[in-house]
């Protein structure tokens, strides 16, 4: 028996560094090491690190992040220290949201992306749109 091309879990807690399409639709806590594809659909969420060739977010994640083609739909939230990515896409009303919170004083932080980032609540925020709406419970 040979293992699918894909995984395809509601739960899964560990670090994987299996090739080929990962679909992330219910809790991943862990980190993504290796991913050639990588979907969090709009039930997904990931908290960990995520390094993929191709990387779509329709849920949310929360964690550092390297692509080289990265897309954010208008569902999706990336919640990140850390960025690196070749190419990015976000649709209309997907956010990519710098978190500054839990930065120690005096830390230096980087930030890799290739636009000015507006600052709402002690956090950088970058939507697709001039607009950033926030619901009381995400």
């Amino acid at each position: 028996m040979t293992l699918p091309d894909f995984i395809y879990d509601e739960l899964l807690t560990t670090s994987s560094k299996m090739q080929g399409l990962i679909v992330i639709s219910g809790v991943f806590n862990g980190n993504i090491c290796n991913g050639t594809d990588v979907y969090v659909t709009s039930s997904g969420y990931v908290n960990g690190y995520i390094k993929a060739k191709n990387l779509i977010i329709a849920g949310k994640v929360n964690g550092n992040v390297e692509a080289d083609n990265l897309k954010i739909c208008a569902s999706g939230k990336l919640y990140f220290d850390i960025i690196n990515y070749k190419d990015l896409d976000i649709e209309d009303g997907g956010l990519l949201i710098k978190n500054r919170l839990t930065a120690a004083k005096g830390e230096k932080r980087h930030l890799h992306v290739k636009t000015n980032i507006p600052t709402f609540d002690d956090r950088e925020v970058l939507s697709s749109n001039e607009h950033v709406h926030f619901k009381s419970s995400f």
